[in-house]
C-alpha cells in the first residue's frame, strides 16, 4: 500500500503522523509525506520521503504581522495556505493508494477524489468534529450545556462555508471537480479518525457517521538526553518544565520572565523549552534555569515535578502519561478544551488564558500542582494507563480496511 500522509499545521499535527508512518512502515507499506517545509529535514531524518506542501507555517507564525489571537487572521491564513497546497499535494499524490490528511488540512479530500482513491482525515481532539460534547474549537468556554454546543456547531457551519468554501472550490475547479456546498460536510464526508486518549478526551456519542476513534498516536523518539539536561533533571527538589511548543505569545519575554519568577517563588528550578517563540533569547542561564530545544517528552517529563504548557493535544497527552500535574496556559483553539479536561479530571489546577497570567497567579497554580496531594495522586494513578496506549496500529488497521474495500 502506497500512502501519502499530508498533515498540515504545527509540530503537534506532524508528530502523530510520524507515529502512524512508523506503524505503516512496520507493516511493509510505503509512506510519503507532503508537509510544511520547516518539517522536511526532521521527517527525512526519520527515514521517510518528504516533499513540501508549499507552505512555511513557522515563518508565517513568526511574522511580525501574525495575529494568533485573531480568528479572522487565522481564517485568512488558512485560505491562503489552502490555495498554496492544492498543486504541491496533487503532484505528491501520484501513485498513492490512499491519501491521508490531518490538522488544518482542507485539500486532501479533493485530491483523493481527483485521484479516485480512498481518503482519511485525522484529528487529535474530539472538538474538531461536531458533537454535543464540546463547542467548536474557536469557542473558549467549555462549560456550556450540550444543546448549546450543538447549536454553536450549527451556527458556525455557514460561517466556515463563507470563509473557506470559495477557496476550496477554486482549487477543485482547477482539478476539474464539481463545487462543494458545505466545507464541514466535505471535510467530514470520508473516514474521520479521532486519535485521542479515551480518558483524557472521550469521543462524543453523536458525531458524524464517518467518525471512528483510536488512542492517541504516540511517536517514540529514541534520542539520548543532552548530558546537561540529564544532570539538571537530577536536581533536588525536581525542577518544573515550561514549554509552549509552536505557540508564539505576543509578550513572550514577559511570559518567560513570569514563569521563572513563579518557579523561584515555589523553590524550584526550571527547564525552559525555547519553542518557536525563541524563549531562550530572554533567559539568562543560571544554576536553577536551563534552556533547551526540542526534547523527547517521554524521557524528560516523568522526571519533573510539574509541567507548564500551552495545552496542545500532544503535550497534554505526554504530560498526563508522565503522571505529573500540569498547569495549562491556553493560547488558542482546542487548547481550551484540553485545559478544561485536565481541570475536570483533577490533573492540574484551573487554567487561565496565557494573556491573563501574572507571576503571582502562576505561582498559585504551581503551588497547587506541587503540593495538592489529590492532584498529585490522580496524576500518578492515571499516568501508567495513558502511557501504555498507542493508537498507531489501530489507525493502520482502519487505513488498510479503507483500501481493501475500495
Amino acid at each position: 500500500m502506497r500512502v501519502l500522509l499530508a498533515p498540515h499545521g504545527t509540530r503537534g499535527d506532524i508528530q502523530p503522523m510520524l507515529a502512524l508512518a512508523v506503524a505503516l512502515r512496520a507493516r511493509g507499506h510505503i509512506v510519503r509525506f507532503s508537509i510544511p517545509r520547516g518539517f522536511l529535514a526532521w521527517v527525512g531524518a526519520c527515514g521517510f520521503e518528504a516533499v513540501s506542501n508549499g507552505v512555511d507555517i513557522e515563518a508565517e507564525m513568526r511574522s511580525p504581522d501574525a495575529r494568533l489571537n485573531s480568528v479572522r487572521w487565522m481564517f485568512g491564513r488558512l485560505r491562503d495556505q489552502t490555495t498554496q497546497m492544492f498543486e504541491p499535494i496533487a503532484r505528491a499524490s501520484e501513485s498513492a493508494d490512499i491519501i491521508v490528511g490531518a490538522g488544518a488540512q482542507l485539500v486532501t479530500s479533493s485530491i483523493a477524489e481527483w485521484r479516485e482513491v480512498p481518503h482519511a482525515m485525522f484529528a487529535f481532539c474530539p472538538c474538531a468534529m461536531p458533537t454535543a460534547a464540546a463547542p467548536p474549537p474557536t469557542v473558549r468556554t467549555q462549560t456550556l450545556p450540550p444543546w448549546m454546543n450543538r447549536l454553536l456547531w450549527q451556527v458556525g457551519a455557514p460561517i466556515a462555508d463563507l470563509a473557506l468554501r470559495a477557496t476550496i472550490n477554486r482549487g477543485r475547479a482547477a482539478l476539474g471537480l464539481r463545487s462543494i456546498a458545505s466545507t464541514l460536510t466535505h471535510v467530514s464526508g470520508s473516514c474521520v479518525i479521532i486519535a485521542a486518549d479515551p480518558d483524557l478526551a472521550p469521543p462524543g456519542e453523536d458525531g458524524p457517521e464517518s467518525l471512528v476513534s483510536t488512542d492517541a498516536l504516540v511517536f517514540e523518539e529514541g534520542r539520548e538526553l543532552d548530558p546537561r539536561l540529564d544532570a539538571f533533571l537530577n536536581l533536588d527538589p525536581s525542577p518544573i518544565y515550561v514549554g509552549f511548543g509552536s505557540m508564539i505569545a505576543a509578550g513572550a519575554e514577559e511570559l518567560v520572565g513570569q514563569a521563572i519568577a513563579a518557579a523561584r517563588a515555589v523553590g524550584r528550578g526550571a527547564v525552559i523549552s525555547a519553542g518557536w517563540a525563541g524563549l531562550d533569547r530572554y533567559v539568562a542561564q543560571s544554576d536553577d534555569i536551563l534552556t533547551v530545544g526540542s526534547i523527547p517528552h517521554r524521557a524528560v517529563l516523568p522526571r519533573v515535578a510539574a509541567i507548564v504548557h500551552h495545552g496542545g493535544a500532544g503535550t497534554t497527552t505526554a504530560a498526563a502519561s508522565a503522571g505529573v500535574p500540569q498547569v495549562i496556559l491556553p493560547h488558542l483553539l482546542d487548547q481550551f478544551y484540553w485545559a478544561h479536561r485536565i481541570e475536570r479530571l483533577g490533573l492540574g489546577p484551573r487554567a487561565l488564558p496565557v494573556s491573563l497570567i501574572t507571576a503571582d497567579i502562576l505561582t498559585d497554580r504551581l503551588d497547587i500542582a506541587l503540593n495538592d496531594a489529590g492532584t498529585r495522586r490522580r496524576a500518578a494513578a492515571l499516568g501508567p494507563a495513558i502511557a501504555a496506549r498507542n493508537g498507531a496500529d489501530a489507525a493502520v488497521d482502519h487505513l488498510e480496511r479503507l483500501v481493501g474495500s475500495a
